[in-house]
């Protein structure tokens, strides 16, 4: 640096006392009063500055250079605070270099805005290594390109460059805090240069914030910074309605597609672009109604394995609906099978069930790193909108039954208090998928009465009832034995006077079925217990039936 009438600007700012940071030392926010005197000298440097310019110039203007010496620029760089409005995420157009030798790499564009004294000059942050901390652990490094300052004051920038993780442990402890937390902080520290440009260099600001000539490069300064970043809070999953289709397979109801619609509310710092496809086990949650312990300790019976769709990526805000696609994964165990089971029973009558969504791996070996571990809770919702909101796998029933002899037998305390008859039953299949129907055991509820018992044997796959997808009403071609129990006769003569035919009766009933239905679909066998509810009962004779 030049000196003015023998004496120089650099060895007076020399004398200043700037605080500096060591690498991976918490950072703490300074008070008023410190900040204050720590501005002061500064404050007095730019006075007798600005005195020093408003002299007539000697030597010429064309001769002046930048008078700011390192203490100053120092100082300046010590004292903001940086704020960091986003942080976008892209994939690199190389990543397998660093990925060979265990280290994962991605492109930052980080959107900061701070405030700053004046330069004097056109001020530029020089490219540099950042050493990247959370809570005191280093887990890598940014290598930045040269971030613009403008002259100082109140500025809006951004700052670009490669993230290269190195220690892939302290790497998940963010990618949680990303996903999990409310807000944290990440520490950056780095040793950097200072750029300073004059009029005559490329200064553009306005005149009275680019008073100075020349350049002037200050390298080793202590950057070092703490910032506070938002996290995702869980992203907000929101499920659509579950979706089976048939696929090609060489067994009855072999695999099918599972499909779910999803959307996810992202109120982090994070922009995540290049997601591509990630894969997910979706199971049920051991804890629930519980949920105090974290969804990934309350993982339960696997349920589902889907994935994203590909160049899948999360804006920040509510995303639009994406869909994740996959198979059915149930083990053949009667626990895993009786916990699908609950999961389809929910969802068959109308109720949300409660979910984890766990992330296995990654197309993007940095989000694999990242994420592989994350659980997210979700609710499956339940189905409404099929058949006009009926759910049911029995719809109606076709009793062979001649009403009088009935009603003498249950009055005649000599012929028992149980009639065995048979029936028809019209099934449904509320799935996208072949359904077959194995077996069905029921009771039959009227007016809120135990009235009868309904049986199905059990069947073989190949004896078993097929029911195509969205099939509506398919009529069984055999009669099933139904015993109707006289313990509430009221209720159970009440029920044959309403399928009576007219006039007699109203010629129909309305029952509902507290049923075990032994099913297979998708590649699984679970047994559906859930009520069918409204079932039409009437005589076979008066139905129209053969």
């Amino acid at each position: 640096l030049m000196s003015f009438g023998g004496a120089s600007l650099l060895a007076l700012t020399a004398m200043q006392s700037v605080p500096t940071v060591e690498p991976g030392e918490p950072m703490l926010r300074a008070s008023r009063g410190s900040r204050a005197l720590r501005i002061a000298p500064m404050l007095a440097l730019l006075v007798g500055a600005g005195l020093f310019f408003s002299r007539p110039a000697e030597p010429p203007p064309s001769d002046i250079k930048l008078a700011i010496g390192k203490p100053f620029v120092q100082g300046i760089i010590a004292l903001f605070e940086m704020k960091v409005d986003q942080i976008r995420l892209q994939q690199p157009e190389s990543q397998w270099t660093h990925f060979a030798v265990g280290m994962y790499v991605f492109d930052l564009l980080i959107d900061i805005h701070m405030e700053l004294l004046f330069f004097g000059a056109q001020a530029t942050l020089g490219s540099a290594e950042i050493n990247l901390f959370f809570r005191g652990e280093r887990f890598g490094t940014l290598s930045s390109r040269p971030c613009p300052l403008g002259g100082g004051g109140k500025i809006r920038t951004q700052m670009a460059g490669q993230l290269v993780v190195d220690d892939v442990a302290v790497f998940k402890k963010i990618a949680r805090a990303v996903v999990h937390e409310d807000e944290f902080t990440v520490e950056l520290y780095a040793v950097l240069a200072v750029e300073l440009r004059g009029t005559d260099h490329g200064c553009t600001l306005r005149k009275d914030m680019c008073q100075t000539v020349g350049t002037l490069r200050i390298p080793g300064v202590t950057f070092a910074k703490s910032v506070v970043l938002h996290g995702a809070q869980g992203f907000s999953v929101e499920m659509g309605a579950l979706k089976l289709t048939d696929l090609p397979a060489t067994e009855p109801a072999g695999k099918a597609l599972i499909s779910v619609d999803a959307k996810v509310t992202n109120p982090s710092s994070f922009e995540l672009h290049d997601l591509d496809v990630f894969s997910i086990d979706i199971y049920t949650d051991d804890s629930w109604p519980k949920t105090e312990r974290p969804a990934a300790e309350s993982l339960g019976v696997k349920f589902a394995e889907v994935n994203t769709e590909a160049d899948f990526e999360l804006g920040r805000g509510q995303s639009d609906w994406f869909q994740v696609q996959g198979f059915l994964s149930v083990p053949e165990r009667e626990y895993d099978l009786v916990k699908t089971a609950d999961v389809l029973n929910h969802f068959l009558t109308s109720r949300p069930t409660p979910l984890i969504a766990s992330i296995v791996g990654s197309s993007q070996p940095f989000f694999a790193a990242a994420a592989t571990g994350t659980a997210l809770r979700a609710f499956l919702p339940g189905m409404t909108d099929k058949f006009g909101g009926c759910t049911n796998i029995v719809v109606r029933a076709y009793i062979d039954l001649d009403i009088p002899v009935a009603v003498a037998s249950l009055l005649n305390p000599l012929s028992g208090t149980t009639l065995h008859q048979y029936l028809y039953v019209a099934l449904s299949n509320p799935f996208d998928a072949t359904l077959y129907v194995c077996g069905l055991e029921a009771e039959v509820m009227f007016n809120g009465a135990h009235v009868g018992q309904v049986s199905l044997p059990q069947l073989t796959l190949e004896q078993a009832i097929v029911l195509p997808p969205s099939e509506r009403g398919f009529l069984t071609p055999n009669a099933y034995p139904i015993e109707l129990h006289a313990t509430e006769l009221p209720s159970l003569l009440q029920l044959l006077h309403d399928i009576a035919p007219q006039p007699a009766g109203k010629g129909v009933a309305y029952v509902d079925l507290n049923a075990r239905i032994h099913a297979r679909v998708g590649g699984a066998e679970p047994i559906l217990v859930y009520k069918q509810v409204n079932v039409s009962a009437q005589l076979k004779q008066f139905s129209g039936l053969p």
